[in-house]
């Protein structure tokens, strides 16, 4: 008897973490639903990203790495649907920013929280609201990444910053090709999200949803 009631439990389990799973997912794609008509210019970046189901082990929160968005949807039902919204958008900038790609700097995080920076930087003149908790320096709005890196360096606070996505050149899946293959791959994607970046401002430049500040942005990133 304790056996089967062990497996009825069990399964119940499975069917609400699948349930989960099946309601974060839906949440992520009905918000770039929403976006076709308030934010047409992330909904077209968001759209060449496959969302993902990821394990808490494996993501925390999310993150991306330039071909997949990856979700952990215990952590994606506890968000409020503004927030959810920010963070996807987020991790869509960082892709066409080419912030994916592992960085030079030694300390990554700092890295990670300057790109963070540039990215909620540019999600402002969007007109994205910005939850309180979202990584932000007044003194640095504008200036570039390395720039926010060097400054981050003496900022005696920066153990207090928090980022809400992983950063996003994490290594989600085990990867056992070579280096030159790893490397290869990022330079197809960073190609990748610039020829579509060069489709997003053909489409939307100087328009209420890609000023043209955010244009010039972009192609400065590249």
């Amino acid at each position: 008897m304790e056996s089967t009631i062990g497996w009825i439990e069990h399964g119940a389990d499975t069917s609400r973490h699948e349930h989960v799973i099946a309601e974060a997912l839906s949440d992520w794609q009905a918000d770039r639903h929403i976006w076709q008509t308030e934010q047409p210019a992330t909904a077209f970046l968001a759209h060449q990203l496959h969302i993902e189901s990821v394990a808490a082990s494996t993501v925390a929160t999310a993150a991306t790495d330039g071909a997949r968005l990856y979700v952990n949807p215990i952590w994606s039902a506890g968000l409020d649907a503004p927030t959810r919204r920010f963070v996807q958008a987020h991790l869509v900038w960082h892709c066409v920013a080419g912030h994916f790609v592992p960085p030079h700097a030694k300390d990554e995080r700092r890295w990670h929280l300057a790109c963070d920076h540039e990215v909620n930087t540019q999600l402002l003149m969007l007109g994205f609201s910005l939850p309180d908790e979202a990584v932000l320096f007044p003194a640095c709005v504008g200036k570039p990444v390395p720039v926010v890196y060097a400054w981050l360096g003496d900022n005696p606070l920066i153990d207090t910053e928090r980022s809400l996505d992983a950063p996003p050149w994490t290594n989600l899946v085990s990867d056992q090709r070579a280096p030159d293959a790893v490397d290869a791959s990022h330079a197809w994607h960073v190609q990748r999200w610039q020829h579509l970046g060069r489709r997003l401002i053909d489409r939307h430049l100087a328009s209420p949803f890609l000023p043209a500040s955010v244009a010039t942005w972009l192609v400065e990133c590249w």
